[in-house]
């Protein structure tokens, strides 16, 4: 079943990948980044219980808390460490983890080693230039200038501080994003990686800072939709498809930040930290 759609484009993500798993048919799947797993691991793994699904995370604490969750026969949690040189899976995925990597190109040929051949890579990043990351930026802006600090303070202060909560959190850990991606820039660091880009599509247009407010009830449904229709660069996510090909020269340039690029990892980890 899929979960509401949200201006994230959560369920229109789950639908997505739901229908390659039914076109291609993988036995093995790797959700590498999955957090906690309850945003697409584990709803993956109940629609498809013919599907082994592994979700590795490198946070141990947020490993260990979706290993407590109630258990499903077809789905387990781990560390990167705890994958075995030789296992291999018929489908990796990647959804919301490049833009949080030290060096996405290293990981992207990491993933090399583990695709079994013919199997496929689904990658979905923010586009760093829509939207969602635009209204990010703002929001640290305001946040670093104090004055969304002042807000929640008031709020917890007269409003009550509400409980936390971990069930549908994504992870548990504090991870900025450190990279913004282009259209341009992720069609080259596919390629120079050693993929071909077999599907794209567009998740969302509206979503983050502030605009999750207005986006609401049947707007939802439409954010989605809208995406499809309009240009890719007015999208705030983007969901690729990937199959391996013969690694480029060795020449091929590594992945480097613009010095705007630079400038946002600056701003998003001190925003991560405040």
């Amino acid at each position: 079943m899929l979960p509401p759609e949200d201006s994230y484009g959560r369920a229109k993500r789950q639908k997505f990948i739901e229908s390659l798993i039914q076109d291609t048919r993988p036995r093995t799947v790797l959700d590498f980044g999955c957090g906690t797993g309850t945003q697409l691991t584990r709803p993956l793994a109940e629609a498809c219980p013919e599907v082994s699904f592994l979700g590795i995370d490198a946070d141990p604490s947020t490993v260990r808390w979706a290993r407590n969750q109630p258990a499903l026969a077809n789905l387990g949690f781990a560390t990167p460490d705890e994958i075995a040189i030789e296992q291999r899976f018929d489908m990796i995925i990647a959804s919301e983890v490049l833009e949080h990597v030290e060096s996405p190109d290293r990981l992207l040929c990491q993933f090399r080693n583990w695709l079994a051949d013919g199997g496929h890579l689904v990658v979905t990043v923010p586009n760093g230039y829509g939207p969602f990351e635009s209204m990010a930026l703002i929001e640290a802006l305001f946040t670093l200038a104090g004055v969304l600090p002042a807000l929640r303070w008031f709020k917890h202060v007269f409003l009550g501080q509400s409980r936390l909560d971990h069930s549908q959190a994504a992870t548990l850990a504090s991870s900025p994003h450190i990279n913004f991606f282009s259209l341009d820039a992720m069609r080259t660091l596919i390629s120079n990686t050693g993929y071909m880009i077999l599907q794209f599509k567009s998740r969302t247009v509206f979503c983050g800072y502030v605009l999750d407010w207005l986006i609401r009830g049947p707007f939802l449904r439409w954010n989605a939709l809208l995406a499809d229709y309009l240009p890719a660069w007015c999208a705030s996510d983007w969901m690729f498809v990937c199959a391996k090909v013969p690694l480029p020269p060795a020449a091929a340039s590594p992945w480097r930040r613009t010095r705007w690029g630079r400038f946002r990892r600056r701003l998003s980890e001190r925003r991560c930290v405040w």
